[in-house]
């Protein structure tokens, strides 16, 4: 008997099979992405630490993971949340989104549409108005940034600093949080160091504009605008004096601390008067010299000041970036505007009197002697007008939506925080602080990924003992 084996030929070519394609497509990459698109999502995300103002809790080059879903995961193409299992409670190391920037472009929701989250590459936005030679196409590259503090009051409790200690609920919070630190020398009268006692705002509470002192007027709008994230926000602000608008009148003396949150008007007073310091200036000196009232009133109006020239033409893109300006500014333009009053009210004081000629024309003698006087002239009166819009309607008071928490860096000293700008709303909370998964010091910058010859420094920068660390296990 007789067999015939056929042995397959080893060069014979498959068919291309689309169906067999389009399998191996969908196992090895769609369905990897849309997990780890659905984790990003609703699970747990990276985070890096870019400042020094968690330490030595948390470093400068620490990566984070954190919990999404802890405080609520986001709800796609919209500005709403899922439920969470848990609001931020004091002691928590929270991420959230920082309020002091536009969370749209020119913080203009109806001009610009999100389009999506490019991770290290910052957001995209759709322009539907564009000038012209511009491109529809908007990259917000550095925002709105994601910070990191430590919860240390919730809604409901009472909140004062005093020499920069921390008092709660008027206890004060003596001992430090993790491995959190003071590091100052000296105290002065900034945000850092005092704040009046004051309450974290709960759901239903009432603000009624009219009856807000500046800076805690700016704190108000941050909260509106986290809550109403569709609507436009601003504050409107305008000097009178005897009942007659003067928005463009200039200070001859405007006084400023000299601290680190008055950045942008120290800047501003040096170019204004071409100053040219002659000397160190430290934290608590002042400062002073001309400015315009129109400084602070179109600062305030938009909330932030743009990095970037809105007018620039070209590219594929239109980059925008922009620097919080912070509410401890409208604290000094009031205190200077206190300081016109009191002036005016000095320069209206005691009317010397002396004997007169013989009155005409039947007229009354008036009699007197060197130090008698008169009543003063009524006074001129400046003051500050407001109006908080919505929208652009007109608020005159706002009930509180969501609940509020208040901030702190572990490194008290060097943190801008939730003494500088406020409250932060539910809404702007991204996610629980949760582990270390990856630690790298490259302060000197001597690592460059862009050198080659630099590469064999990465083993000894990577901080080997921190990684894994539990964050609320870090003390």
């Amino acid at each position: 008997m007789q067999f015939i084996v056929e042995y397959p030929m080893e060069n014979k070519e498959e068919k291309f099979s689309a169906k067999r394609f389009l399998k191996g497509l969908l196992r090895e990459i769609i369905v990897p992405v849309a997990l780890a698109l659905i984790v990003i999502q609703y699970v747990i995300q990276a985070f890096q630490i870019p400042s020094g103002s968690m330490e030595d809790t948390l470093h400068t080059g620490d990566f984070l993971l954190g919990l999404k879903f802890t405080y609520g995961s986001p709800i796609p193409f919209s500005n709403q949340k899922f439920p969470g299992y848990a609001y931020p409670a004091k002691g928590d190391v929270v991420i959230f989104r920082y309020p002091g920037e536009p969370e749209y472009p020119d913080g203009n929701p109806t001009r610009y549409t999100h389009l999506f989250n490019a991770l290290m590459f910052g957001n995209l936005y759709w322009d539907h108005e564009p000038k012209a030679g511009q491109p529809h196409l908007v990259h917000y590259a550095d925002g709105p940034k994601d910070y990191i503090k430590r919860c240390v009051a919730t809604s409901g409790d009472t909140v004062a600093v005093h020499k920069g200690r921390l008092y709660i609920n008027g206890v004060l919070q003596d001992t430090l949080p993790g491995r959190g630190k003071y590091t100052a020398t000296a105290r002065t009268f900034s945000p850092r160091d005092e704040r009046d006692a004051f309450v974290v705002p709960s759901v239903g509470d009432t603000f009624t504009v009219a009856d807000m002192p500046l800076e805690k007027l700016w704190w108000l709008r941050s909260l509106v605008a986290q809550e109403n994230p569709d609507e436009s926000v601003e504050l409107e602000i305008s000097l009178w004096k005897d009942s007659v608008e003067i928005n463009n009148y200039d200070f001859e003396n405007f006084r400023i601390p000299v601290e680190n949150d008055r950045g942008l008007a120290l800047n501003e007073l040096f170019r204004r008067n071409r100053m040219v310091l002659q000397q160190r200036l430290t934290q608590g000196d002042t400062i002073s010299g001309v400015m315009s009232f129109a400084y602070f009133k179109e600062l305030s109006r938009i909330g932030y000041l743009p990095m970037i020239d809105p007018n620039i033409q070209g590219g594929f893109t239109r980059p925008v970036s922009y620097m919080a300006f912070e509410g401890s500014l409208l604290r000094d333009l009031e205190g200077n505007v206190a300081l016109l009053n009191q002036a005016e009210e000095d320069s209206a004081g005691t009317v010397e009197m002396v004997e007169v000629d013989a009155p005409q024309d039947g007229a009354a003698t008036v009699e007197g002697v060197a130090g008698d006087t008169l009543d003063a002239p009524a006074k001129s009166k400046f003051e500050i007008r407001r109006r908080l819009l919505l929208g652009g309607k007109p608020l005159e008071t706002y009930v509180v939506k969501t609940p509020q928490f208040f901030m702190m860096g572990d490194n008290r000293d060097n943190s801008a925080d939730s003494r500088y700008w406020g409250f932060v709303s539910l809404r702007n909370i991204r996610a629980k602080a949760f582990v270390i998964y990856f630690s790298f010091e490259n302060d000197d910058e001597a690592f460059a990924l862009k050198n080659p010859f630099t590469w064999w420094r990465l083993p000894f920068r990577i901080r080997w003992g921190r990684l894994g660390k539990i964050i609320h296990m870090i003390d």
